[in-house]
């Protein structure tokens, strides 16, 4: 099931524009990163999503439709929007079986969305107990419960510690792997980078990418360090860019690895070390999301 955003726009009556114009697509199958700073319109955009607030104009529908007509949303949708909502002196179990009941799901769902999401050994733990990473879990639960085919999840990291995280990243191309549609949110690129096959990256409420992952970093040029007891010659090859790097090190960009490798040869210049670098990734999201102002 497809998520598609077309001209979305919300303004509140405090006369705060929060998302402007928005217009994007998430095909099944994939895991998308929304991202964008904090305040930037995505926690906004969710919510229009899932019917918690109206847009001003606009749409944004799950499978060609909006929330509202959906005629059994817990099936189509599981979302998490934040780790909190749960009786802290009810246990995951209980908490879990509540919305069951009302959904009319069996209670075997239950114990199943537990196992998936690590909770087995703590679900009759009281959750006023829990941490901030095993709540994030027992939200991913909730938004399970209903074997959704669509997964919106709002900074679903947040209070993970490192095995956490590795999880959370399985967990979330397992999904994918199963055909679903998969969107995170978050406003660190570096907490998805290793996870999702496309991005959309807004600022101030509009959209300022979206693409795959793989072409956003190839918009950036590589540079490659070079160091040497006697490398000032490659200073002044015409068409080169080279400013310099760490500890006597220069930093070449607009030429590959092997060019310069040759040209070197050629000179009789000796290399010590010859390494293409990845583009900066984080440098580029914040190039990308760098405002003078801000979205609620």
């Amino acid at each position: 099931m497809a998520i598609e955003v077309k001209n979305l726009t919300k303004s509140f009556g405090s006369g705060v524009t929060a998302v402007k114009d928005l217009s994007f697509s998430i095909a099944p199958g994939k895991v998308t990163g929304f991202l964008g700073p904090n305040g930037a319109g995505k926690t906004t955009t969710l919510r229009c999503l899932l019917g918690l607030v109206s847009p001003t104009s606009g749409s944004a529908t799950i499978d060609g439709q909006v929330y509202r007509e959906l005629e059994n949303p817990i099936s189509v949708v599981g979302a998490s929007l934040e780790a909190s909502g749960f009786h802290p002196a009810r246990s995951a179990r209980n908490h879990l079986r509540v919305l069951a009941a009302v959904a009319k799901i069996p209670d075997s769902r239950v114990d199943k969305v537990l196992h998936t999401v690590g909770l087995s050994e703590s679900a009759n733990r009281k959750v006023g107990g829990y941490s901030l990473g095993m709540r994030q879990r027992l939200a991913l639960a909730v938004a399970l419960l209903g074997d959704p085919k669509v997964l919106i999840l709002d900074e679903p990291a947040n209070g993970l510690d490192p095995e956490g995280i590795s999880w959370l990243r399985n967990f979330l191309r397992h999904q994918a792997g199963l055909g679903i549609t998969v969107l995170v949110s978050s406003h660190v690129l570096s907490e998805v980078q290793q996870t999702v096959d496309n991005v959309i990256i807004i600022r101030s409420g509009s959209l300022a990418y979206q693409g795959s992952l793989t072409s956003l970093s190839n918009g950036g040029l590589v540079e490659v360090v070079v160091r040497g007891p006697n490398i000032d010659p490659l200073k002044e090859v015409p068409g080169w860019s080279v400013h310099p790097g760490e500890g006597g090190s220069l930093i070449i960009t607009g030429v590959s690895a092997a060019e310069i490798g040759h040209r070197a040869f050629a000179e009789s210049i000796e290399l010590h070390e010859l390494r293409e670098k990845s583009p900066d990734l984080e440098a580029m999201f914040l190039e990308l999301t760098q405002t003078d102002g801000s979205s609620q």
